[in-house]
């Protein structure tokens, strides 16, 4: 016989086992969240208003108020390093994304659509090794003396490059080695944007008589324009961040001319003892990356409408 009473318990018992389920589920990840990432910055943004150096006993440890930032805005290394990775990041993503297009066209392409396969299993490898380990790679390819890229550039006639050693030239192997590693995620990127086209739309457009620029430029980056939006916010912010192949190919040198915004912070924090002072560069660096990423996403909207 049933019982309604029982009925109606069950009933809330399930509606409150239905309540708590995203709290069993999300829980652990939200306080693993807070653990790692929430209370330390906090605990960050109250050292950058603290003197506070590695070095000197925690009883000397007392609050400045914004004088770690007034300090970081008029050192002229942070500057230059601010300086320098915009450059950096605007350079880099526009070789990438350039590079990426070419690539992903000629791999969709009938012609290469035998050796399609191969090339892009090649081209993942720079994506699957670690940033230091590539650096370290290419460090030995830049060595002047018995480097792969020297003794190239001998073979064919010209003169040996110190790539790590001048400032022009060093900066130029940071880049090469930024875009030898992020062109594959680009490539990717936009062959599958290239499937999304339509063949009709193609075809139709060769009967009309449009040329292959013709059609790429009217037909094809307009319909992936989303994509290349998407592949640019996505390598700006990594390439604000860059730090890895810095520090192993020239560790800022020479002198501090290839310090990047990562690198200055760093050593001001633990090369330096600095902590104070490196957290406040280090929400200067938010800043900066916050309002990059913004004008992106702005100039991006801007252009879709």
């Amino acid at each position: 016989m049933n019982n309604p009473v029982i009925k109606k318990k069950s009933g809330m018992q399930k509606s409150f086992f239905e309540r708590m389920a995203p709290v069993v589920f999300l829980g652990p990840a939200v306080i693993m969240l807070v653990c790692i990432s929430i209370i330390p910055i906090g605990y960050s943004f109250y050292l950058s208003f603290q003197s506070y150096n590695l070095a000197m006993p925690a009883s000397t440890v007392h609050f400045v108020g914004i004088k770690n930032y007034m300090d970081m805005l008029a050192d002229k290394n942070f500057i230059a390093s601010i300086q320098w990775t915009l450059t950096f990041a605007v350079v880099v993503v526009a070789i990438e994304t350039v590079l990426g297009l070419v690539i992903a066209s000629m791999l969709n392409s009938e012609a290469s659509a035998r050796f399609a396969a191969p090339f892009k299993t090649l081209l993942i490898i720079p994506m699957m090794v670690a940033a230091v380990v590539s650096a370290t790679v290419w460090k030995l390819m830049f060595y002047p003396v018995y480097g792969v890229v020297n003794n190239t550039l001998s073979l064919m006639g010209f003169s040996e490059i110190n790539w790590l050693g001048e400032t022009f030239y060093a900066k130029i192997a940071i880049i090469i080695v930024e875009v030898w590693m992020a062109t594959p995620f680009c490539v990717l990127v936009f062959q599958a944007a290239l499937k999304t086209i339509s063949t009709e739309m193609i075809e139709a457009a060769r009967v009309d008589g449009a040329s292959g620029p013709r059609i790429f430029f009217s037909i094809t980056l307009p319909t992936i324009r989303n994509f290349i939006a998407l592949v640019i916010s996505i390598r700006i912010s990594d390439a604000l961040r860059a730090f890895d192949a810095v520090m192993q190919l020239t560790n800022g040198a020479p002198g501090a001319s290839t310090e990047t915004i990562g690198t200055t912070i760093y050593k001001t924090a633990f090369r330096y003892n600095n902590v104070g002072q490196g957290s406040a560069g280090a929400f200067i660096f938010f800043v900066v990356v916050s309002i990059v990423a913004v004008a992106t996403m702005l100039i991006m909207r801007k252009q879709d409408n």
